[in-house]
């Protein structure tokens, strides 16, 4: 499999699934831009990355915000320096808060759809420009979730972030066609990394929950899964494939969800 550019950047990259997408593009041939919020922590995954790197490829750290258009143009000015105008782009950055509805302060909402939502419109929109300037093709993957369809208890911002981004997905992928720039979406379910394993999605009645509804429950999926099907958006194999989203859950989108609100507070 032969990625369409050999210069990529990766939000969210400094853990978890971020980090597992920057290790496989990696392997598959791409430097990557590691871009996170913590210069401490994006300068540790770059060294643990280039430690097991193979064929000379790079990690470079970035720290920024998703949500400044400076910080992104930063973000890419390096990024072309470094390696050539970057041809992958993908929007893994993201977070999300548990409150029901009626309780939700209105700065967390107004938070969780700028990282979820505006941050990745915006580093598209310049990615877009950079690619269009150079005349060059390029690929975007968005990670999205399975909330993105499947809606739970307590978590009415992300769910409407999740569900933006898929049909800003679609509206890029037919505005940028014709430029020879593809974008699509990857929709994780429950996968297991530090951050998920921390605040209980996958340990106790929350994974049996989660397994409960996945008919491949085995397991949950890990950063790996996500990973591998990042790449194959981003190869040549992939190259009549734009406007999509790939479901990596185990099947999870079929039967729905739980109520994430009640299974972590059954008292209430």
């Amino acid at each position: 499999m032969k990625l369409i550019s050999t210069s990529a950047i990766v939000t969210g990259a400094a853990q978890g699934i971020g980090t597992g997408i920057a290790s496989r593009l990696m392997r598959d041939g791409a430097n990557v831009l590691i871009f996170g919020r913590t210069q401490a922590k994006v300068e540790a995954a770059a060294e643990q990355l280039n430690r097991a790197a193979e064929g000379g490829v790079r990690a470079v750290p970035f720290a920024g915000d998703v949500c400044r258009a400076d910080d992104i143009a930063r973000g890419l000015e390096t990024a072309t320096r470094e390696f050539g105008v970057p041809g992958i782009l993908i929007n893994n950055a993201g977070t999300a808060t548990l409150c029901p509805l009626i309780d939700m302060p209105e700065a967390d909402f107004e938070h969780v759809l700028d990282v979820n939502l505006k941050g990745p419109f915006l580093f598209l929109k310049a990615f877009a420009r950079a690619l269009i300037a150079a005349k060059q093709p390029g690929a975007v993957v968005n990670i999205s979730s399975l909330n993105q369809t499947a809606v739970t208890d307590g978590l009415a911002h992300y769910c409407a972030s999740k569900a933006g981004l898929a049909n800003l997905s679609k509206v890029a992928a037919s505005e940028l066609g014709r430029y020879g720039i593809r974008v699509n979406v990857v929709a994780p379910g429950v996968i297991s990394t530090p951050l998920a394993d921390g605040v209980g999605l996958t340990r106790g009645r929350m994974a049996e929950e989660f397994l409960a509804h996945t008919p491949l429950g085995k397991k949950c999926g890990t950063a790996e899964d996500v990973a591998g099907v990042v790449s194959f958006l981003c190869s040549e194999d992939a190259s009549w494939i734009t406007g999509d989203t790939l479901a990596v859950d185990g099947g999870n989108h079929i039967r729905g969800l739980h109520s994430y609100w009640d299974t972590l507070n059954p008292s209430k």
